[in-house]
């Protein structure tokens, strides 16, 4: 018993450094769009810093939980894209062939279910962010897929990702939804608070 409750702690533990790994890398993308708008994120904080913070936490996350961890994180590499899949990239690659190469490098490392699910995964993650922040993306112009779809289809898509989400790895995903509220809590913690 107690050997299940240490695996499942330590699988929490690293989803727990893998999504702050990623929140703070997806605020630092969006840094300077955050200071136009007065936020106070870890990111901004750190400055520079970020990118050495953002690789120690994700190295912590794998070295507990390898295969979470890395299909996590190319997953939201991955989701990450949808809103720019046509523009090209800094690798001079489209978007999409970047989408494609995280999901492949998942794959390869994880396997394929692994890595559908850390995509599925982040899609539920994301969609469940735009729905929350709609008022405020709607008044700031901040990409948001309830404001491109709607809101019946974002929460249509969003149950769908959930659901394949769960048949693919439900203790996974029970794990995320419950890692979620304390990577915003840290980050609120550590990096000030948001307008």
């Amino acid at each position: 018993m107690f050997g299940v409750w240490s695996s499942l702690l330590t699988d929490f533990a690293g989803i727990l450094l893998t999504g702050l790994a990623i929140k703070i890398m997806d605020d630092f993308l969006d840094i300077e769009y955050d200071q136009c708008l007065g936020k106070r994120t870890l990111a901004i904080r750190l400055g520079r810093a970020s990118l050495p913070y953002t690789l120690l936490l994700l190295a912590l996350g794998c070295a507990l939980t390898l295969s979470y961890s890395l299909s996590l994180f190319l997953g939201s590499y991955a989701v990450g894209m949808t809103h720019d899949w046509a523009e090209k990239m800094p690798t001079r690659l489209p978007g999409y062939a970047e989408m494609a190469g995280a999901f492949l490098v998942s794959m390869i490392i994880v396997g394929f279910m692994p890595a559908i699910w850390g995509v599925t995964m982040m899609a539920t993650v994301q969609l469940l962010d735009d729905i929350f922040d709609i008022h405020k993306d709607s008044q700031t112009g901040q990409r948001n897929m309830v404001l491109l779809l709607g809101m019946v289809e974002t929460t249509l898509l969003l149950l769908i990702f959930f659901l394949v989400s769960v048949l693919l790895n439900a203790m996974g995903t029970v794990l995320v939804l419950l890692a979620m509220p304390f990577v915003h809590m840290i980050l609120e913690f550590t990096g000030g608070h948001k307008p």
